[in-house]
């Protein structure tokens, strides 16, 4: 049961996400003022970091839960990749594509963006997050569900015998 609400929550994430990475982009492709279109892809840019963060801490949390219980950390996994491409994504194509609009119109001068660069390391540190998640979580779970009760050991009645 905890997996379906885990992939159900999985689901919304991507849906969201992908929904205001597509309208960050549309921004972009837009016919009107080019400051306004930047004010706009800024926006939904940045509202769409926010939630990738916010959903990957939900599906992490979801994830916990799911590992606790079935003993399996495959949702935590999941959780990696999701954003992980949602960051490559975000760092590598839309960053890129306000650059070349940005290009276009003549706004500004950079041609650098340390979006890839950091999306790379985000990317690092949340794998080394989720692997040190997993491994606390497994074993606390060991801790307090030990798989071997250490048996007491049992008093002899009889003396050994002794070779004489």
């Amino acid at each position: 049961m905890l997996s379906k609400v885990y992939v159900g929550l999985l689901i919304a994430s991507i849906a969201l996400m992908a929904f205001f990475t597509y309208y960050s982009w549309s921004w972009l492709q837009s016919i009107g003022l080019p400051a306004t279109a930047i004010e706009g892809y800024e926006y939904h840019f940045f509202l769409a970091g926010t939630i990738l963060w916010i959903s990957s801490l939900i599906l992490l949390l979801a994830g916990n839960a799911v590992l606790w219980v079935t003993k399996n950390g495959w949702a935590l996994w999941v959780t990696f990749l999701y954003f992980a491409i949602f960051a490559v994504i975000r760092g590598f194509w839309l960053d890129r594509a306000f650059f070349h609009f940005a290009e276009d119109k003549d706004l500004f001068g950079a041609s650098v963006s340390a979006a890839p660069i950091v999306a790379v390391i985000m990317i690092a540190i949340v794998a080394v997050v989720v692997f040190v998640d997993q491994f606390v979580v497994v074993r606390l779970h060991g801790q307090m569900y030990p798989t071997e009760i250490a048996e007491e050991p049992k008093p002899e009645s009889e003396p050994h015998p002794t070779k004489e």
